[in-house]
């Protein structure tokens, strides 16, 4: 099992291209145990554990939706910028763990 939250050291580092949309590599088998959401590969086998906050931006990645869109889902008064650092680290953990492609 993968934990993507907690691999980035392993993960190899990713350049966002912040001019394309996130998007799920397939769609994946969830579910959730205590506050870890776990998602499971039906025709590999693997799974990978999210955080339940890494596993809200994973929903989001539709192939449509751009990263300030995202942004905004999360985003409340004065902290955008706070928010914006954060999704980024989540989005690059995810490509890394090649949960997510850019399209």
């Amino acid at each position: 099992m993968e934990t993507v939250g907690k691999s980035m050291e392993e993960a190899k580092k990713v350049v966002l291209d912040i001019s394309k949309k996130p998007a799920k590599t397939k769609e994946l088998q969830w579910t959730k145990t205590g506050e870890i959401y776990i998602l499971a590969d039906q025709n590999t086998s693997k799974t990978y554990t999210l955080d339940p906050i890494a596993f809200l931006v994973w929903i989001q990645c539709d192939g449509k939706t751009n990263i300030e869109q995202i942004v905004d889902v999360f985003s409340v008064d004065g902290n955008r910028d706070i928010v914006k650092a954060a999704i980024t680290g989540i989005l690059e953990k995810l490509t890394g763990s090649r949960l997510l492609k850019w399209v």
